[in-house]
């Protein structure tokens, strides 16, 4: 009876054993440290991931909207773009946050591989589409419509010495007829003209600033010196003031509420009730809430406020407060616009 007694704890203690060194069916027994290495790595590729996502997250809200299909415009100007190193991509979310402008990414239907891009393989997908000028490779999920858009900006790298042919692809799906197409491409050492000429031939185009080429690593601070050289980034920053059918020019501010204001009223002119006060300014309620991000200012005749978010204050004296900058009325007195504005309530109108 002993002897049977002391087999079976000899069993159980056995099993119990067996039970808590159990590893993966994978890994050699009693090789602790590699068990270890994985569930450590497994954790380190979560952590990645989630670092990775919340980077991408922040990047987003920097840039401006992404359209996709069947969206509707919420700027006048589109960014279009077609990376697949990502260097163009880079001078292109520096543009999408300079001029306030929506964004599409050109994505190929059948993706781009290493293997497809390789310079070296003269037989290479890109390269056999570079030597045969008919080659109209699909978009993968290709916008509706260019409609509401009035200037483009339209980023490729440089291939071969030309714009990639997916380019051509895009641009013979619309009418740029009455569009401003202003080109930009990152390169090696390639210039952009060739891409330039390619384009301007392929597609009638309303009007083609002279484009730039960029380096893969340009800084913003490139970029935005080209940016404020062009025409439309001039024009981008006035509006039109109307005041008892005078009509004034004004000047944005370099504000995200200016911006915000410049969007909406393109879309649709505003028109605003301002009352007088104090003798020095005349302010109303906006339709809608901008951003305000407010500092003392010692404003001045001409200037354009934002007052807690939603009032517009335009001076024709002086004041020292809280606002948020909107624009300055250009080339005016302030004698010049105490006499337009009289002592009474008026209607102004932006445009």
């Amino acid at each position: 009876m002993n002897i049977i007694k002391l087999i079976l704890s000899v069993m159980a203690a056995a099993v119990l054993s067996s039970c808590s060194n159990t590893q993966p069916a994978d890994v050699p027994q009693g090789n602790t440290q590699l068990v270890s290495a994985q569930v450590s790595q497994q954790k380190s590729d979560a952590q990645k991931k989630t670092d990775e996502k919340k980077t991408a997250d922040k990047t987003g809200e920097k840039t401006g909207k992404a359209v996709g299909k069947d969206d509707e415009p919420h700027s006048d100007t589109l960014v279009v773009y077609f990376s697949r190193t990502g260097n163009t991509k880079v001078i292109a979310e520096y543009l999408i946050e300079l001029a306030g402008a929506d964004s599409y990414e050109i994505t190929a239907a059948e993706p781009y591989t290493d293997a497809d891009i390789d310079y070296n393989n003269s037989s290479c997908r890109a390269n056999r589409e570079q030597n045969d000028k008919t080659v109209r490779p699909a978009i993968a999920d290709p916008i509706e419509s260019l409609d509401g858009y009035d200037t483009i900006f339209l980023g490729y790298p440089i291939w071969w010495g030309q714009e990639p042919r997916i380019i051509d692809t895009f641009l013979e799906s619309y009418d740029f007829s009455d569009k401003t197409v202003i080109p930009f491409c990152t390169s090696g050492s390639s210039g952009i003209s060739v891409s330039e000429k390619n384009i301007a031939k392929l597609v009638k185009i309303g009007e083609q600033p002279e484009g730039r080429r960029f380096a893969a690593g340009t800084d913003k601070k490139k970029v935005k010196e080209w940016y404020d050289m062009l025409p439309a980034a001039k024009a981008s920053d006035k509006l039109t003031l109307t005041v008892n059918d005078t009509k004034l020019t004004v000047t944005l501010a370099d504000t995200k509420a200016a911006k915000e204001l410049a969007e909406k009223v393109r879309k649709e002119p505003v028109t605003v009730k301002l009352g007088e006060y104090g003798g020095f300014e005349k302010v109303g309620k906006l339709p809608w809430k901008l951003s305000a991000d407010d500092e003392s200012v010692t404003a001045k005749a001409g200037d354009i406020m934002l007052y807690q978010g939603s009032q517009m204050t335009i001076f024709y004296g002086s004041n020292t407060w809280s606002y948020t900058r909107l624009g300055k009325v250009d080339d005016v007195s302030s004698d010049e616009l105490a006499e337009l504005f009289g002592k009474k309530d008026i209607t102004v109108t932006l445009s």
